[in-house]
């Protein structure tokens, strides 16, 4: 019985060109050409949008094979890599990983470990070692790294698709050429089915990319069927070289992690719950920070003004109120600053505003003589009974996030969850 090979490849691209995803679609492709079947869907791996290495988007690609040998499949992933990779640009690295069988519960972990934290060369050189996974590599080869994350991939728990379609190489560097009617009404009709297509709060259109790269657009969706659906619904002005439905772990929330502030460090995406200790303040440049803690320390968190109207969501905020915030964190020099991504206000507190009663006698006000006592001068009355006036909050409890323009691929937009309520 033919067995299933795993391909993993990652670090072709560069920040001014190339696509990994472009170069895992030609690998696909080859390999169905050379007679061999491809099993399921090829994947479309999001790794910690938080590494100092990525070019872009951080995606490693996979897929399996039904093979019972990888030997073929070197000399294929070589030749594609090498005719398509940005092999000359600075900080490309390619890295890919071949893997006869099933990934070990050790390559799960580690690609749970590689999403939500750093790891280096040498770690995944030792994995690798320890499950029989042959290795590539060009130049400094840190994309097996995310090679052998992307093969090891557990998508069981969540995951999404993304239908992306590559342009033909004359057209690449050139506007993307689409009617942008056929995109909000794709949108009209699919959302949240298909989501993150556009921004309504900025009109932005969310589904092209804005690099010189061989992508033309990406729509991500639930189900390959309503992928297939809304792409038919566009109107493109140029011609498609292919495009392909990548399984995928965007809009999982697979990055984040339950900590508690003590435990946070430089480059990991954490959920913190917490009580807001300082009211929030815009700063120039219109970002508005506050100061959240809980039984261990307290963490700066920052809505920047790429997030829009969500700042003033946070703006409202007073201390005392019990949240749950998720972002990534950085080290500032002040400390660790958590960039939000999203919040689920928990709990209000009352705020009031206390004055000094009516005198009963004279209507007019009394004067504060301590901590708990009213007088009133005319009358020499006394009182301990302040008039008390609850202002109402501008915010509700519940969960908030960021817009589409502001949202990082792996954050799963509200849209996806229970707490949607659609119109």
């Amino acid at each position: 019985m033919d067995k299933k090979l795993w391909i993993g490849l990652d670090d072709t691209d560069s920040r001014k060109g190339g696509c990994t995803t472009y170069i895992g679609a030609i690998l696909l492709r080859r390999i169905r050409d050379e007679g061999y079947n491809i099993i399921g869907y090829p994947r479309l791996v999001r790794l910690n949008p938080n590494c100092p290495y990525k070019t872009r988007g951080n995606a490693a690609i996979a897929l399996a094979v039904e093979a019972d040998s990888p030997e073929p499949f070197e000399d294929i992933v070589s030749s594609i890599i090498e005719e398509y990779a940005e092999l000359q640009a600075v900080g490309t690295d390619p890295g890919a990983v071949l893997l006869l069988g099933e990934p070990s519960y050790e390559l799960k972990e580690y690609y749970w470990h590689v999403v939500r934290d750093l790891s280096t060369k040498e770690e995944a050189e030792k994995i690798a070692r320890q499950n029989k996974v042959r290795l590539l590599e060009w130049n400094m080869g840190r994309g097996i790294i995310g090679a052998l994350a992307a093969i090891g991939a557990d998508l069981t728990r969540d995951k999404t698709y993304e239908l992306i379609a590559h342009r033909k190489k004359e057209y690449w560097g050139t506007v993307r050429s689409f009617d942008p009617r056929s995109v909000w009404e794709m949108d009209r009709r699919t959302y949240p089915l298909t989501f993150d297509n556009v921004d309504r709060e900025t009109g932005e259109i969310r589904i092209t990319p804005h690099t010189p790269c061989p992508v033309l657009l990406g729509i991500r969706g639930v189900t390959p069927n309503i992928l297939e659906e809304a792409y038919k619904m566009l109107t493109i002005n140029e011609p498609v070289e292919f495009y392909t439905i990548f399984e995928t772990n965007q809009g999982t929330d697979a990055h984040l992690q339950l900590m508690r502030i003590k435990d946070v460090k430089n480059n990991v995406s954490a959920i913190i719950d917490g009580v807001v200790k300082s009211k929030p303040r815009f700063t120039v440049g219109g970002h508005v920070f506050f100061t959240l803690g809980d039984d261990t320390g307290e963490i700066t968190c920052a809505a920047y003004e790429p997030t829009k109207k969500f700042r003033h969501i946070i703006i409202e905020l007073e201390p005392g109120d019990k949240v749950t915030v998720y972002g990534a964190v950085k080290k500032k020099p002040q400390g660790f600053t958590l960039n939000l991504e999203k919040i689920h206000i928990k709990s209000l507190v009352d705020l009031k505003i206390v004055k000094p009663p009516t005198c009963p006698i004279c209507s007019k006000k009394m004067e504060k003589i301590d901590k708990t006592r009213y007088f009133c001068r005319d009358c020499n009355a006394f009182s301990r009974s302040p008039e008390v006036i609850n202002i109402g909050r501008k915010i509700l409890c519940g969960i908030y996030e960021v817009p589409p323009s502001a949202r990082r691929h792996l954050s799963k937009p509200l849209a996806l969850t229970s707490d949607y309520q659609h119109g």
